[in-house]
């Protein structure tokens, strides 16, 4: 199985090596991106059609809340596919039915039955260029979801945009925007203003929209997209009121909106799930605030931004440790001054490191420990060898301490691999 799945996921990782446009660099090419991805779903039968469809996107909490929606949908007995990205430690984190990832059987045959035999055709049929390594993966699970039958498919967004592959779903019964912050500002545009009319574009005509954004000005963007495409405005309750939050995943202010966002979304749908509280209570999310070890308590989050890295220290200012270990690093370009400054405020000790995968960039190390340097006089040491600072902190940490592994969502998956296996995961199909 391991073999067969390994051979898989290097041939999905080949794509990268096509000569096809980013649209994602390109972001006045919208129609292009959208056409090669319609053309190659047509030659695989279309899955995207007749399917109920919740589309996800926001600057923060969308896998939070595709993930809880999932759980509490699956408690009210219906089938639900999931999709979500990036993931952690297996690429079959992105697909799960009813919480349970993609078993690697089933990706060999989609790939041999359906993905493989489209692309050899592709060229032949259109002029239009071959589909992206996430719109592949996207293709995928939509196969995967309509073969199984799923009563809902959640999907999450990538980036949230025009050109998201998410957004090529014709009708989604429901459109969802958790929030609006600054990231993604040289895709996206740099004012929450350019970025709402961005994510807007999912709207489609008979949708129904909602969005836990607080904004008057966005969501009076969102309430004209929705009169425009026809489309039905609605205005978020507060449910999680009648829930308990203090004392688990959901205790923060962040992640209250996500559940939130989650439970108006099943009152939409009139979808009442039998154990709602107990589902929340033990509800936990892969490198979201996620804690991996106790004695000393290690924590892994992917959190890279302003928004999430805010949600991260409402989590970690309700914890009980003694001093703070802060393993951190960041993609390349990341605006990471801001989240850092408070992040260093609640440090003790800081470890500087970075994500070891050929294909992300990270950001330079000198310059993040000059500026570590600028805003606080904690010890600070570089680590090039993220596994290496991960285990200076353990050493150093007292049973009684925290360790914070942040800043990248590869960073954190890629040292959670000491506590969980890639094979552990291929085998139990559980997160």
């Amino acid at each position: 199985m391991l073999k067969t799945y390994h051979q898989d996921i290097a041939w999905l990782e080949s794509l990268a090596n096509l000569p096809i446009k980013n649209y994602v660099l390109d972001i006045k090419s919208n129609n292009s991106a959208n056409r090669r991805l319609k053309n190659f779903l047509k030659l695989v039968g279309n899955p995207q059609d007749n399917l109920n469809v919740i589309n996800v996107t926001g600057t923060s909490g969308k896998g939070t809340t595709v993930k809880i929606l999932e759980s509490l949908m699956t408690d009210a007995e219906l089938k639900v596919g999931a999709y979500i990205s990036p993931f952690t430690t297996t690429s079959l984190e992105k697909i799960s039915i009813n919480k349970k990832l993609m078993p690697p059987q089933a990706l060999r045959e989609i790939l041999d039955k359906k993905i493989k035999p489209a692309f050899d055709k592709y060229s032949l049929t259109f002029n239009t260029e071959p589909i992206s390594y996430f719109e592949t993966w996207l293709v995928i699970a939509l196969l995967y979801f309509k073969t199984a039958k799923c009563n809902w498919v959640i999907l999450e967004a990538g980036l949230g945009w025009t050109n998201d592959a998410t957004n090529i779903v014709p009708v989604p019964r429901v459109v969802a925007i958790t929030n609006v912050g600054l990231d993604h500002v040289e895709i996206l545009g740099n004012t929450k203003n350019s970025i709402a009319k961005n994510k807007a574009s999912f709207i489609k005509k008979n949708s129904v929209f909602i969005s836990t954004e607080t904004d008057p000005k966005l969501n009076q963007i969102f309430k004209n997209v929705c009169s425009q495409k026809q489309a039905w405005f609605i205005k978020p309750k507060n449910l999680v009121k009648d829930y308990e939050t203090d004392n688990n995943y959901f205790q923060t202010k962040g992640q209250k909106a996500n559940l939130n966002l989650a439970l108006n979304i099943l009152d939409i749908l009139n979808i009442t799930p039998t154990h709602a509280q107990k589902i929340i209570n033990n509800f936990q999310l892969i490198c979201r605030q996620e804690i991996i070890q106790k004695n000393p308590l290690v924590v892994l989050d992917g959190s890279h931004n302003s928004d999430k890295l805010n949600n991260l220290i409402d989590f970690v200012k309700k914890q009980k440790y003694h001093h703070l270990h802060l393993v951190i690093g960041f993609g390349h370009k990341k605006n990471y001054l801001p989240p850092l400054k408070k992040l260093l405020a609640i440090t003790n000790y800081l470890y500087l490191t970075r994500s070891t995968l050929p294909n992300r960039k990270t950001t330079d190390l000198r310059k993040l420990y000059l500026n570590s340097r600028k805003l606080s006089r904690l010890p600070i040491n570089i680590f090039y060898d993220p596994h290496q600072a991960l285990a200076s902190a353990l050493k150093a940490a007292h049973k009684n301490d925290l360790i914070l592994v942040t800043g990248s969502f590869f960073l954190s998956g890629e040292l959670r691999k000491k506590w969980v296996s890639e094979e552990r995961l291929l085998k139990t199909r559980k997160i």
